[in-house]
């Protein structure tokens, strides 16, 4: 695989990372009661995870010789506004869910740059790690 093709990849990883709906939320709270103090934890734990795997990936694209794209996040997310965290639950599984199966593809892809596929492959290892924690 050559410089090009695995900056593509590795820049599919980051937007999925950057835009996720977990970082849409840390611009736009959801609704949240007393009682979900230890679920908005989690979630911006999350989505500080995300930030720190879009930091590494950008890292490797530019000592790559690459540049760094950031994406945009889906329009869906902006009638989320003002939602229950309870209600929105479902949609950060669902979304989870979908990071996942691009994570996966991006890491087979990355089968002839056995270095970004490793990191490929932890990232899809905290990727599952982060759906267990939204199905608790």
């Amino acid at each position: 695989m050559n410089q090009v093709d695995t900056n593509a990849v590795l820049n599919r990883l980051a937007v999925v990372h950057n835009r996720s709906l977990a970082a849409y939320l840390t611009y736009a709270a959801p609704w949240s009661s007393g009682n979900d103090i230890e679920a908005m934890k989690k979630l911006r734990d999350i989505a500080e995870q995300h930030r720190e795997t879009v930091d590494r990936l950008g890292e490797m694209i530019m000592d790559n010789g690459g540049h760094v794209q950031t994406g945009a996040f889906p329009m869906h997310f902006a009638a989320w506004h003002d939602i229950s965290l309870s209600f929105l639950l479902d949609k950060l599984i669902d979304s989870q869910q979908a990071i996942i199966s691009t994570v996966d593809e991006c890491a087979q892809q990355l089968n002839l740059a056995p270095m970004h596929q490793a990191v490929a492959q932890e990232v899809l290892g905290a990727a599952k790690a982060h759906l267990d924690i939204l199905n608790e």
